[in-house]
């Protein structure tokens, strides 16, 4: 299960493409986290390593079935969206190191048109792997065995709650794309901003975690020991 790598990287993907998007929107960045953000080929760089990433283990992870015995639609649910994500993070990143300076804010919806099909695509994607969580209870609760998150075991509506929230507001964010790439798009763009914002905290947090509590499951399922915590 190397859904833990994959997670950092979709959240920072979602935490950083609205802030470069902002970028060339001259809008203001609530939470930038990112400084000063004025060279192309930094943010080129940096959606080029998440998309290898993504492509990479989304790819595997989605020609892989079943990835686990246990839960042998995983892949499906984490590997797919992710594979695409990936691409898109590519496809971004070369455009980027082409492009002169900066896009004119009134030429966003011509060039990047095509792909808020693309985008809003996958946001359907997401919208039924958040209705599929919701309804079959995909994530479900961690086993005993894993730290922290163990400790919910007896109520696995929280983390499948949890995964649905986060996946939703991507599906949101994905799905109100091809609008605010328009001019006139302030409310949209800013309802984009902080879901997907929100998501990409809560995705590469928790994937951050999960480092330590597979870490744990593996060491308190392979040799006996209860090192929960």
């Amino acid at each position: 299960m190397y859904n833990t790598l994959i997670g950092v990287a979709a959240g920072a993907a979602l935490i950083l493409v609205p802030r470069y998007w902002a970028w060339l929107r001259n809008e203001r960045m609530p939470m930038p986290l990112v400084r000063a953000p004025a060279d192309h080929n930094g943010w080129a760089a940096a959606f080029g390593v998440l998309g290898l990433v993504l492509t990479g283990l989304g790819g595997a992870m989605t020609i892989t079935h079943p990835l686990a015995e246990a839960k042998p639609y995983i892949d499906t649910i984490f590997g797919e969206p992710a594979l695409l994500l990936g691409v898109l993070l590519l496809a971004a990143a070369w455009r980027i190191s082409r492009t002169a300076p900066a896009f004119a804010p009134d030429r966003l919806p011509d060039t990047i048109g095509p792909v808020g099909v693309i985008v809003f695509l996958l946001g359907l994607v997401m919208t039924w792997c958040t209705l599929a969580i919701l309804r079959f209870d995909v994530i479900s609760a961690a086993p005993a065995e894993e730290p922290i998150t163990g400790l919910l075991h007896q109520y696995p509506a929280i983390e499948n709650s949890f995964f649905a929230i986060l996946y939703g507001a991507a599906a949101l964010g994905c799905l109100l794309f091809p609008f605010a790439a328009r001019p006139d798009s302030h409310r949209s763009w800013q309802i984009l901003y902080w879901v997907w914002t929100v998501a990409g905290i809560g995705f590469a947090l928790f994937s951050a975690m999960n480092f330590y509590t597979h870490t744990g499951m593996v060491v308190n399922l392979t040799d006996g020991s209860d090192y929960r915590w």
